[in-house]
């Protein structure tokens, strides 16, 4: 798949709910405010885990000492440095509200009274410049597309820890993330410590809806067509995680681990699906009206989530990370539930709470 076109569908239906967004989003261009960021809290690095050296994509990176200055590249990486108490100096903007500079409401306990971070964009690539304004003496990107020729361009400001080469780009699981983002500033087991309670959350979930377990899900987004997340995606592994297995109309395709375009036609393929979720299916009204028609779609098998609902949720359901996992859940686990019943009557509720 082409990297581009992988950034993009990252973000959901993006073309189909732009307007939407942009009105969230509100005039002022955050990117260029005047704000340097957030610094390290009161939560203590181990100064003995350094100097700690991490592999990726591109080689390894050493880093020599605790970071007082962090950058993230990756388009949720904030949450697990804010899950440990520190705040980054610059957070790169993925989707949602642009005023909340990527401290969206599940990290708002975390992120607390701090200053807000440098808020960048990567839509005509990496601003290497404002990054090198920030001074930072760690830049992080592990949910990212970052190439290697960016990598070393910034490698020359900070150093660079690179999302792993054994995933493909925007596909490593959120353990591994939170844990390499850990271990990069020093705090290993505390990030552990953190990534074993979210992990028995989920746990605790499938063990709660045993009906989850062996039923079949498909996420979907109406995208030219359709877009089937894959196996690899963070997103697909939650559901997965929660008991469900992906539906075979993604797992027998070839090249299938972030995600497989069909036809709008095929939206009959998933008929007989367990449960659908659908980022804002009303995107493409030819897809919705042959999914209308469907078995499952009149079983009720589906749960639709789209930003004019909840925006918060809509964000948060992306952003598979420490903190948003818990606030996704809450919401998520009810619905799913509601849907997997198959009873057309059972309403599927409501993600505000």
């Amino acid at each position: 798949m082409n990297p581009t076109r992988r950034r993009f569908l990252t973000g959901l239906s993006f073309m189909a709910v732009a307007p939407a967004v942009l009105a969230a989003c509100g005039s002022e261009d955050s990117s260029s405010g005047g704000s340097t960021g957030g610094s390290a809290s009161e939560a203590p690095a181990d100064e003995s885990a350094f100097p700690v050296t991490i592999k990726h994509k591109y080689g390894e990176t050493t880093v020599e000492k605790a970071p007082e200055r962090v950058v993230c590249i990756g388009l949720m990486d904030q949450d697990s440095l804010l899950a440990l108490g520190i705040v980054p100096v610059g957070v790169t903007y993925w989707f949602g509200d642009e005023k909340l500079q990527g401290i969206y409401p599940w990290a708002e306990e975390a992120f607390g009274d701090a200053e807000l971070p440098l808020l960048l964009k990567d839509a005509d690539g990496v601003e290497v410049e404002k990054i090198a304004g920030l001074a930072p003496d760690l830049i992080i990107g592990q949910y990212t597309g970052l190439n290697e020729q960016d990598y070393e361009t910034l490698s020359k400001i900070a150093p660079v820890v690179a999302q792993s080469g054994d995933y493909p780009d925007y596909s490593m699981p959120w353990t591994e993330m939170a844990l390499t983002i850990g271990t990069a500033v020093g705090q290993k087991a505390k990030m552990q410590e953190i990534i074993d309670g979210v992990t028995q959350q989920i746990a605790d979930a499938a063990e709660a809806h045993p009906e989850f377990e062996g039923q079949t899900a498909a996420l979907i987004t109406p995208y030219e067509g359709l877009f089937i997340y894959g196996p690899e995606d963070p997103r697909s592994r939650m559901l997965t995680d929660l008991g469900f297995t992906l539906h075979p109309v993604i797992t027998t395709a070839d090249d299938s681990e972030f995600g497989i375009s069909l036809s709008a036609e095929r939206t009959a393929d998933l008929g007989d699906v367990g449960v659908a979720v659908w980022y804002d299916l009303n995107a493409d009204k030819t897809v919705a009206g042959i999914w209308e028609g469907l078995p499952s779609a009149k079983e009720g098998r589906f749960v639709d989530i789209n930003e004019k609902q909840d925006g918060s949720y809509y964000v948060g359901h992306s952003f598979v990370t420490p903190l948003a996992i818990p606030y996704v859940l809450e919401r998520y686990v009810p619905q799913l539930a509601a849907a997997v019943d198959g009873d057309p009557a059972t309403t599927v509720p409501s993600s505000k709470i």
